[in-house]
């Protein structure tokens, strides 16, 4: 396995389908676990989509059971789109990857699936990226990696291991299928070209690892604008404004991937391009979330997140001031002007603000939807932002930005809200 991650202490996921691949991948790395310091896990997709669905993940989880590994599977509903059924269950497959937490995302591509891969973005375009088929390691999302460990071996290969541990797998009925692109290359398209051309499959990883060359060079580029753009902490449009249209749409590519944000098309990245070239406010609807325009700078809003943001909106809750903030996700952060621990020890209330709130700062009485303008904060989020209420119902304190200033001591503390102390971090221009 060359290009292997750094794997001590890591805790590693495989994409588990039951099928020869996977299966394979699984026992492999179960056997190097102990002697490299990981942990290891998997997840099973259930799309549903076949009569044997079920089946398939009992075996799933017998297999692991068998193996001592914790498997998680997870049921999804596939709506074939635009794109088709294929890549529905993919965008669906990647959705549950990203939930996983884990450091590393083992996936079971092999060498064949790498020619394949080439071969369908020649038919289907894409570009360079497309051509460049699959690298051995990628970003999942900012905290997750994504690893093939298999690229170097054909299915060949894999077919002899599982041989020699007596490894059982599963046959997904639907590869026989040639109805699908995918299938129809697999079955009848490449034994074609390969009996028609001698060393195929050499010449188009021998292409591929130089598009993915190529590609690194393009990318080395991208990173190099997009800390340009983003120098500061926030992408800044008037700077991608200088870049050229080609560069524009690349930074906006990298952009969507650093914060999660899942994988935009082409055209959709041209038509947020035209977009941002002309107006001042804007949202980009992406499959894990929304890119919003908002003076001048873009802000990513994962789906969980504005689901979390959702959700907390009308919420009350009632106690000991300290008690309720810490079982409620709060951090208490020093401040040279905070609420005192007298207070906090107070009975009290920590509730989303409405527009009748008002907080008494050194200026004098404001509305405390003022204050979170003040602050720039974004519109969607200044909705739940939560406040602070003593037992005489005042504003002590709005979260993670100001105390009241009849309520202030030195060195006392500002109630730190988790979900929300990035958006501090983005957006406070004060």
């Amino acid at each position: 396995m060359n290009e292997t991650p750094s794997l001590s202490g890591k805790d590693i996921e495989v994409g588990l389908s039951g099928g020869l691949d996977s299966v394979v991948l699984l026992h492999m790395l179960s056997r190097l676990r102990q002697q490299h310091g990981f942990s290891l896990r998997a997840v099973h997709v259930h799309h549903g989509l076949s009569p044997n669905a079920d089946d398939w993940a009992e075996f799933c989880l017998d297999y692991c059971n068998r193996l001592s590994i914790p498997i998680r599977i997870a049921h999804v509903r596939v709506k074939k789109g635009n794109s088709g059924i294929e890549a529905a269950a993919r965008a669906e497959r990647y959705r549950v990857f990203s939930d996983g937490l884990s450091d590393i995302l083992a996936l079971a591509h092999h060498q064949d699936d790498q020619v394949e891969t080439f071969m369908l973005a020649v038919v289907r375009g894409g570009g360079l990226r497309s051509l460049a088929a699959m690298p051995q390691q990628r970003d999942l999302n900012a905290e997750t990696k994504i690893w093939r460990p298999l690229l170097p071996f054909t299915r060949s290969d894999l077919q002899h291991y599982a041989e020699l541990h007596h490894l059982d797998f599963i046959e997904d009925e639907s590869n026989k299928d040639s109805a699908y692109l995918r299938n129809w290359l697999r079955n009848e398209a490449l034994p074609a070209w390969r009996g028609r051309i001698p060393h195929f499959d050499r010449h188009i990883l021998s292409n591929i690892r130089s598009l993915q060359e190529d590609l690194e060079l393009l990318d080395e580029i991208v990173r190099q604008d997009y800390e340009f753009v983003y120098g500061g902490g926030r992408f800044s449009v008037a700077k991608w404004r200088d870049l050229g249209s080609r560069r524009r749409r690349h930074v906006l590519r990298h952009f969507v991937l650093q914060h999660g944000l899942g994988t935009p098309s082409q055209s959709s990245i041209s038509d947020f391009e035209r977009v941002l070239m002309e107006s001042d406010k804007a949202e980009w609807k992406l499959p894990a979330g929304t890119v919003y325009l908002y003076r001048g700078s873009l802000f990513p809003l994962l789906r969980q997140k504005m689901d979390k943001i959702s959700k907390s909106k009308g919420k009350v809750i009632r106690g000991r001031l300290k008690d309720i903030l810490l079982d409620n996700g709060f951090v208490l952060q020093p401040s040279p002007f905070g609420l005192s621990e007298e207070l906090l020890a107070q009975e009290g209330i920590v509730r989303n603000m409405n527009n009748n709130d008002v907080i008494k700062l050194d200026c004098g009485t404001k509305p405390v939807k003022k204050v979170l303008q003040e602050y720039h904060i974004l519109p969607l989020v200044r909705k739940s932002w939560p406040i602070i209420i003593n037992a005489d119902k005042e504003c002590v304190a709005v979260a993670n930005l100001r105390a009241g200033v009849d309520f202030q001591v030195e060195n006392g503390v500002i109630p730190v809200f988790f979900e929300y102390q990035e958006y501090i971090t983005e957006l406070n221009y004060k």
